[in-house]
C-alpha cells in the first residue's frame, strides 16, 4: 500500500532518492502502541509498507512503568508491521506524552548589522532558545519559530535574504521532564531500535488531522487518550502551545466501573456501545443490563437506565474540558493574543456521541471530530482515531514541519534534535 503525502510545508524538507531503508514512527500511547513502515519517495513524501496495533502493556499517562512489559509490546508492534511490510526496521521516530509536555515562548534577538539574514542567523537564535530551557534541566523536544520580523517591521514567514539591523524571533520551545524521555529512549534501544527522535504527540495529532486552513488561521487540537487529554494550538502554520490534562478515556471508564458496581472490562463496553454525553428524553426508558462484579458472564445481576450512563459520561467529560479551558486561560500571550477560531477533537473518548455538541457548549467554539488525513489508502486506518498521531509523525518525518528543518550546529553534528536527526538520517541512506 503506498501514501502520497503533502510536500513539505517549512523551509526544511526531506531530500528522498537514491537507495536506502525503510523507517518506523512509533505512536506510544497509554493503551495502544500504533506503527507505520514507511519508505521515503523521491518527490512524493512517503510510501506505507505495514502497520502495526497492540494493546500498550507497562504504560501509565504515556510514560513507562515496566520496561520488560512495554520492550514486549513494541516488538509486537514492530513485529506486526514488519511482516506485513516484508521488510525489517532499525530506525524509528516516536510520538509520545511523556514528561509532560510544555510550552516555554520567549524572543531572541540577533543583531544583523545591515547585512542580509542566513540560516546562521535563525539557527543561532534558535539554538540560544533551546539552551536556555536546557539549562532548567528539561529535555526540549521541539524549537519552532512562531513569529520573526527585522527592525521592528511586519512578521515575516521567511526572512532568509532581507537586510536589516535586527532579526527578532518569538521561538516556542516544547520542553518534556527528561528521564521519561530516557526511559523511553533506553526501552527503544533495547528492542534494537536507533531511535531518530522523538515528537511530541499532541504536535503529531495536529499534523494527522488538520487542514492547511485550519492551521493557518487558528485552531485548537484536542486529543482525548486514554490516560491523557492533550492539547496543541496552532496559528499562522506554526505550533505555538502545548498542554495537557491527566485525564482521559480511562478515567471515564473507571468512573463508570465505580458508578454501576461492575468490572472496568463491563465499563469499557457499555461505555463504548451505550456511551454518550447528551441527554436524551427517550434514554429514561433504556435499560441496560449491568453484570455487577462477580456476576456470571451470562446472569447480569444489575440493571440501569441509559440516563444513569450518560450522567456519569458527562460529569467526568465536563470536568476535562472545565479544567482545559482553565488551563488555556492561564497559557500563553500568543494564546490570548491570537486565540483558537474552531476547535478539532480527535482521539478515542473524543468519538462517545455526543463530544462535538458538548465542547461546542463549554468552549463557545466551533468544533468538528476528526480523523486522521493523508491515510486513505491503508486499510482499516483511515476512518480510526487511534492512526492521528501516527499519521501527523509520518507527515511531520517528510518534511511537514513548519520549519523544525532548522537547528543549531551542535544538533547536526551529533544528531540530537528529533526530527532534525531524522532528516540527516533520510539524507545520508537516500
Amino acid at each position: 500500500m503506498s501514501v502520497a503525502l503533502k510536500p513539505p510545508r517549512g523551509m526544511g524538507g526531506v531530500r528522498a532518492g537514491g537507495r536506502g531503508g525503510p523507517f518506523a514512527v512509533l505512536d506510544i500511547g497509554t493503551s495502544k502502541i500504533c506503527c507505520l513502515i514507511a519508505r521515503p519517495r523521491p518527490g512524493r513524501g512517503c510510501q506505507v509498507l505495514g502497520r502495526g496495533y497492540q494493546l500498550a502493556d507497562g504504560l501509565e499517562r504515556g510514560e513507562i512503568i515496566d520496561v520488560e512489559a512495554a520492550e514486549s509490546s513494541i516488538r509486537a508492534v514492530l513485529h506486526e508491521a514488519e511482516q506485513q511490510a516484508g521488510e525489517q526496521v532499525t530506525a524509528v521516530l516516536a510520538a509520545v506524552g511523556a514528561g509532560r509536555p510544555r510550552s516555554h515562548l520567549m524572543r531572541v534577538e540577533r543583531p544583523l548589522n545591515g547585512r542580509s539574514i542566513t540560516d546562521e542567523d535563525i539557527e543561532t537564535a534558535l539554538g540560544r532558545a533551546r539552551a536556555e530551557v536546557l539549562g532548567t534541566g528539561a529535555a526540549v523536544l521541539h524549537v519552532v519559530p512562531v513569529e520573526m520580523s527585522v527592525d521592528g517591521g511586519r512578521p515575516l514567514r521567511d526572512p532568509r535574504g532581507v537586510k536589516g539591523q535586527l532579526l527578532d524571533l518569538l521561538v516556542h520551545v516544547v520542553a518534556a521532564d527528561a528521564q521519561p524521555l530516557r526511559t523511553i529512549t533506553s526501552c527503544l534501544e533495547r528492542a534494537h531500535l536507533d531511535v531518530l527522535g522523538l515528537v511530541a504527540a499532541p504536535y503529531a495529532a495536529g499534523h494527522g488531522c488538520l487542514t492547511e486552513d485550519e492551521l493557518e488561521q487558528g485552531c485548537l487540537l484536542v486529543d482525548m487518550g486514554a490516560g491523557a487529554t492533550q492539547v496543541a494550538h496552532f496559528t499562522g502554520g506554526n505550533l505555538a502551545f502545548v498542554e495537557q490534562v491527566l485525564k482521559g478515556g480511562e478515567k471515564i471508564t473507571a468512573d463508570v466501573a465505580y458508578g454501576l458496581s461492575s468490572s472496568l472490562r463491563e465499563a469499557e463496553r457499555l461505555k463504548t456501545l451505550y456511551g454518550g454525553v447528551l441527554w436524551r428524553t427517550c434514554d429514561d426508558n433504556i435499560r441496560l443490563e449491568v453484570p455487577l462484579i462477580d456476576d456470571a458472564d451470562d446472569e447480569p445481576s444489575g440493571e440501569v437506565s441509559r440516563t444513569r450512563l450518560t450522567f456519569i459520561i458527562r460529569s467526568r467529560v465536563e470536568e476535562i474540558f472545565s479544567e482545559l479551558i482553565e488551563r488555556l486561560r492561564n497559557g500563553s500571550d500568543v494564546l490570548r493574543a491570537r486565540p483558537p477560531r474552531s476547535i478539532v477533537l480527535t482521539g478515542g473518548a473524543a468519538q462517545l456521541e455526543g463530544m462535538g455538541e458538548l465542547a461546542e457548549e463549554m468552549f463557545s467554539l466551533k468544533v468538528r471530530v476528526a480523523r486522521p488525513r493523508g491515510l486513505q489508502e491503508v486499510p482499516g486506518a483511515e476512518d480510526d482515531p487511534s492512526w492521528a498521531v501516527a499519521a501527523g509523525a509520518l507527515a511531520m518525518a517528510s518534511g511537514g514541519d513548519s520549519g523544525l528543518g532548522w537547528s543549531d550546529g551542535e544538533e547536526k553534528r551529533t544528531l540530537r534534535s528529533g526530527l532534525a536527526r531524522l532528516k540527516e538520517w533520510l539524507r545520508e541512506n537516500f
